[in-house]
């Protein structure tokens, strides 16, 4: 398992600038969560940045958010681990999860987080380019991202086996699932998730940018965030919106803000 731990002071000051630090059961506590397509960090004006992604990052303060298409140690990104340099720079715990190796290293998906998982699940997925499930499990919720694959046959699949991992996980947890999913809304793919869970994230604007795309926005969601029905009620949902930054990704990143409804109803 690689999560990384940053250092104390990094950690402490990052709890102390967002008011962070409380458990989602507590009553009146926001969640923040963000699902975000970081292009290996590599922006529009062709610039690998990482301060830049993660300024973007600590800008909507989130608890945890589901980044999609980072580098580990591979060649074009000079050997950098793209995970743990993130989670340095955002103050949070990064875990990672590979989908395919590349350049001497890998690509995959990460989950920044303001706890330390307690455990992590890495479940292989369907496509012509292989994908991956990360599932981490916290005190209170499990969390979880993704990207899938472009063809819609292999991504009803990977529908269907992350419904299940989550139907043999989640025990008295909700589950939060974050990711680029690669479907519109009105999609197959889309119907498969909702049998289990609810969409947080905005339906309707465009979250795939490609810096300079000319299709119509009604094609261009496909970035999302979910929890499981079974504990959508538990939850009241403060806002959700799409964050106008076409520079830094070609995805936009997407956040949603909940309230939990009363303290103690997540406790053991």
């Amino acid at each position: 398992m690689r999560v990384r731990k940053v250092s104390s002071i990094l950690f402490i000051g990052a709890l102390l600038g967002c008011g962070c630090g409380t458990r989602i059961s507590d009553s009146g506590a926001d969640i923040r969560i963000m699902s975000y397509n970081v292009h290996h960090c590599k922006g529009g004006d062709l610039r690998v940045d990482y301060e830049r992604v993660a300024n973007v990052i600590k800008r909507e303060n989130p608890d945890f958010v589901g980044l999609q298409e980072l580098d580990c140690k591979t060649k074009r990104t000079a050997g950098v681990d793209q995970a743990d340099t993130l989670g340095a720079l955002t103050g949070m715990y990064a875990t990672y999860a590979m989908a395919i190796p590349l350049q001497g290293g890998s690509y995959g998906v990460s989950l920044l987080s303001r706890e330390k998982p307690l455990s992590v699940i890495r479940k292989p997925l369907p496509g012509a380019e292989a994908r991956v499930l990360l599932l981490c499990e916290f005190a209170d919720y499990w969390v979880g991202t993704t990207h899938l694959a472009l063809q819609e046959e292999n991504r009803i699949k990977s529908a269907q086996i992350i419904r299940n991992v989550i139907a043999e996980c989640k025990g008295n947890k909700p589950v939060f699932m974050t990711g680029d999913w690669n479907a519109r809304p009105n999609s197959q793919t889309l119907a498969e998730f909702r049998k289990v869970m609810k969409i947080l994230s905005a339906e309707r604007g465009r979250t795939y940018s490609g810096f300079k795309t000319h299709a119509p926005e009604s094609e261009c969601c496909i970035d999302y965030i979910a929890v499981d029905k079974s504990f959508a009620s538990m939850f009241s949902q403060r806002k959700t919106y799409i964050v106008p930054d076409i520079v830094t990704s070609d995805h936009n990143p997407v956040v949603t803000v909940l309230k939990c409804r009363s303290a103690g109803i997540l406790d053991n």
